[in-house]
């Protein structure tokens, strides 16, 4: 599958968690990714999703069988998974920014309070890795540094 860059989707609202109705205000490095595109496949660690995506996990019409193969990758990762970022934090503090329907490859992000940017909590092969916002991330991504995951953040 070829990359694609689809177009973006407003902020209305700002950013949706995985609480149903509940919004995050974007941050200025979201704000600028979101400004840029909006659905992007084939990106690092599944597709990126848009804020509508973001939103459309939320319905259970199963109408977009991208956005249920997403979900169910999802729901069952936290289900087989005791330290998946959905089963460590409630809803309304978690985004799914990134996803697939056919691995379990992911990113969340991580709303903390008194922090401008959100955490990104990224599960690969590796195992899962933790950034302190996007920027980081993209470093990492970019030069090849898979070393997070090797910094556990349990005692």
């Amino acid at each position: 599958m070829r990359p694609k860059m689809w177009p973006p989707t407003p902020l209305s609202h700002g950013i949706p968690t995985l609480a149903p109705g509940v919004f995050r205000s974007s941050s200025p490095m979201l704000e600028e990714r979101f400004q840029l595109l909006g659905r992007w496949t084939t990106a690092s660690h599944g597709h990126w999703l848009s804020t509508a995506d973001m939103e459309a996990l939320w319905s259970d019409n199963g109408t977009d069988p991208f956005i249920e193969g997403v979900k169910q990758m999802q729901a069952a990762s936290a289900e087989g998974w005791s330290n998946d970022a959905s089963t460590l934090f409630r809803p309304e503090r978690l985004s799914l920014f990134a996803g697939s329907e056919y691995s379990n490859e992911r990113i969340y992000l991580l709303w903390l309070d008194f922090e401008d940017e959100p955490e990104l909590w990224v599960y690969d092969a590796n195992g899962e890795s933790r950034y302190h916002d996007l920027a980081a991330y993209l470093q990492a991504y970019l030069a090849e540094d898979v070393s997070a995951a090797s910094i556990s953040w349990r005692a």
